[in-house]
């Protein structure tokens, strides 16, 4: 499959395994991701395998194969999952939110999710801090609000 990248973000799924992989064109470049895998080390030590390298380059290959495979940067992060029986990347996204005391919330955890919601998480987090909060008047929709690339 041949195509050309534009903008936005695109959506592939890996041929052998149905897994999602995302890209974002950035001029001549592109940022392509996701790979999930188990890790239980230290989160100052993360960092992405060369098979994941691999995995990813190959589903790029796949579906433009006439972008250049070069590599400029790479990172990796770690997203923190309900614990759940199986793979990793059929688990829910399903966004928790545990608190230290429901009646008056002065910590909120945030785990599992995307950060594709992060607006909507950030609204929940907003209104379970409520009660904690001094009285405030509203001075933006942020449902309506444009982001803009600084």
């Amino acid at each position: 499959m041949e195509g050309s990248l534009e903008q936005g973000c695109y959506y592939m799924e890996v041929p052998e395994d149905k897994r999602a992989v995302f890209l974002l064109p950035w001029g001549e470049h592109s940022m392509l991701g996701t790979t999930e895998h188990g890790y239980s080390g230290d989160p100052a030590e993360v960092h992405i395998l060369d098979r994941e390298e691999s995995y990813l380059l190959d589903v790029l290959r796949h579906y433009f194969p006439q972008r250049s495979q070069q590599v400029i940067d790479r990172f990796a992060g770690l997203r923190v999952l309900p614990v759940a029986a199986g793979a990793a990347f059929k688990r829910s996204r399903e966004t928790h939110l545990p608190v230290d005391n429901p009646r008056q919330p002065r910590l909120v955890t945030i785990y599992g999710g995307k950060l594709t919601g992060y607006r909507a998480t950030a609204e929940k987090v907003m209104k379970i801090l409520q009660p904690a909060l001094p009285g405030r008047k509203a001075v933006a929709n942020t449902a309506e609000l444009m982001l803009r690339p600084e």
